[in-house]
């Protein structure tokens, strides 16, 4: 029998499917901390935990309990994660004990179409044609178009090829970065970090989804915004780390740069005090590009269709690979 732990409003949730399932039994947190298997409250040396669903429903409180539940679990099978990007070490140190350790792609259209109507907002200045209605004035203003613009994307796995797919079909030309160099059908060159710069200049948008290591921190440098062509728009939903907050403003403040796009900071919450709030050319949003209405249902199905095939020795998606972390 796999002792499965999970969120209680979860577990509620998918009732009916995990019922199904008739060797899992479902552990769950309660609101005093104590942990709840099928219907009796237990103590945590008592529980064998072989599967997590690792998610923010479950962290919602007692989170330090819970990790150390987790971390010194001895007999964890399978765990599948609500997280695109595996850079806390908590990750390592789950998939080092697992079987079977899988990241999530559910936020992926979510925070595709968040990039793309973040760039669109800019170049269509939805701003003012709002000013204009509200001052009864029949204006006009030219926009640029995704058509014959050129992406540059960094970090061209899930996220980065959503991206890709939604502005190749409004006629954008893409360059992807990633170690993987196999050809992309949304992709017009794939190319490695080391050619970065040579592209840089090319770019109308560059769009930072990579991971966050030893290769790619502080990577948006002042030199990298320096190469970046004038104008150009940048877009970081990767991580906070990837950039050089200061080195950013000052590439706006000389309009090096037209506009940034942020929904990740180096210390999240962002600072009050911090200047990007008030920069007119910053669009600001709190960790929150996955906040789509189709996420949590796509990561429910996930979860369910990874149980399952784990449990039947059945297709497995996302399974993050032992060297992912060496």
């Amino acid at each position: 029998m796999h002792e499965l732990l999970l969120a209680e409003s979860t577990r509620a949730r998918l009732s009916v499917e995990l019922e199904q399932l008739s060797d899992v039994v479902c552990v769950c947190p309660n609101e005093d901390g104590d942990f709840v298997r099928g219907a009796d409250i237990v103590s945590a040396d008592e529980l064998d935990i072989s599967m997590v669903r690792l998610d923010l429903e479950l962290f919602a409180s007692h989170q330090a309990k819970l990790v150390k539940l987790i971390t010194t679990a001895p007999s964890l099978e399978f765990v599948q994660t609500a997280a695109a990007g595996l850079d806390n070490p908590m990750f390592k140190n789950i998939s080092e004990k697992t079987s079977v350790f899988c990241s999530s792609d559910a936020q992926s259209p979510a925070i595709s179409e968040f990039v793309v109507a973040s760039v669109l907002n800019r170049w269509h200045r939805f701003d003012l044609r709002r000013g204009y209605q509200q001052e009864s004035q029949w204006e006009e203003n030219e926009f640029k178009q995704i058509f014959g613009s050129n992406w540059l994307i960094v970090g061209f796995g899930n996220i980065g090829e959503g991206v890709a797919k939604q502005v190749k079909a409004a006629g954008a030309s893409v360059t992807g970065v990633r170690r993987n160099l196999t050809p992309s059908e949304h992709a017009d060159a794939m190319l490695s970090l080391d050619d970065l710069y040579a592209e840089l200049p090319k770019a109308d948008v560059v769009v930072l989804s990579c991971a966050l290591n030893d290769a790619t921190r502080d990577m948006a440098s002042a030199d990298f915004f320096e190469a970046m062509k004038p104008g150009a728009v940048l877009v970081n939903i990767g991580r906070g780390e990837l950039l050089d907050e200061d080195a950013l403003m000052a590439a706006l403040d000389s309009s090096q740069l037209d506009y940034a796009v942020l929904d990740v900071f180096r210390t999240e919450p962002l600072q009050a005090e911090s200047k990007l709030w008030a920069h007119d050319r910053v669009q600001i949003t709190p960790h929150a590009s996955h906040r789509g209405s189709a996420t949590p249902s796509r990561f429910d199905s996930l979860f369910l269709g990874n149980l399952r095939g784990f449990l039947t020795g059945g297709e497995i998606k996302n399974q993050v690979s032992k060297d992912y972390f060496a």
